[in-house]
């Protein structure tokens, strides 16, 4: 069964699938998408090894990182330790450890979670310092004008006179006129 989980970071905001597996004796989530996510990974002190359910030794190798994340479930939070490791598909693997800090309410039969265990969380520590604005606020930044260079402006041939309607501004591409406002 999978579940819609959101996490946030000081640097990122996300939403990603996790499976849920009580079968699993950790957590787990994918290293790449760890990386992606910028979290705080730590290594271990000395490697795990990764078995596979059938008691084979997982391709991926040993568990040599984790991360500390608090994980909301509900209007529930507590922190839990995720192992890091290629994952295939999966961003994330809840397992034993979640199940027994959140005692989760799930239909198995329908594959439900009850709605009270929603929304599924994940914090990193300082996701508290990030700041985030709307994605359809529009901050408008400050307009700087650069002058490039002059244009000058003579009527040298007389058979392109300026135009009845324009006449009131002739002035303006007069030589005079032109030297009057020097270039800042």
């Amino acid at each position: 069964m999978t579940v819609r989980f959101f996490i946030h970071t000081k640097s990122k905001r996300a939403k990603a699938l996790a499976l849920v597996d009580s079968g699993a004796t950790e957590n787990f989530m994918n290293l790449n998408y760890a990386r992606y996510l910028c979290l705080p990974i730590q290594r271990l002190a000395t490697p795990r090894k990764l078995y596979n359910v059938d008691g084979s030794s997982n391709r991926s190798g040993d568990l040599l990182y984790y991360t500390d994340l608090a994980v909301q479930t509900g209007d529930r939070r507590v922190n839990l330790r995720f192992f890091l490791s290629n994952l295939g598909e999966n961003k994330a693997i809840l397992g034993y450890p979640w199940f027994a800090a959140m005692q989760p309410k799930i239909d198995w039969k329908r594959g439900w979670i009850d709605h009270s265990q929603l929304p599924i969380i994940f914090r990193t520590p300082d996701a508290g310092k990030a700041w985030f604005t709307l994605r359809t606020t529009n901050t408008p930044r400050p307009i700087r004008t650069i002058q490039i260079g002059r244009l000058l402006i003579r009527a040298t041939n007389p058979s392109f006179p300026i135009p009845p309607q324009y006449r009131m501004f002739e002035r303006v591409f007069s030589e005079e006129a032109s030297h009057e406002f020097p270039p800042s």
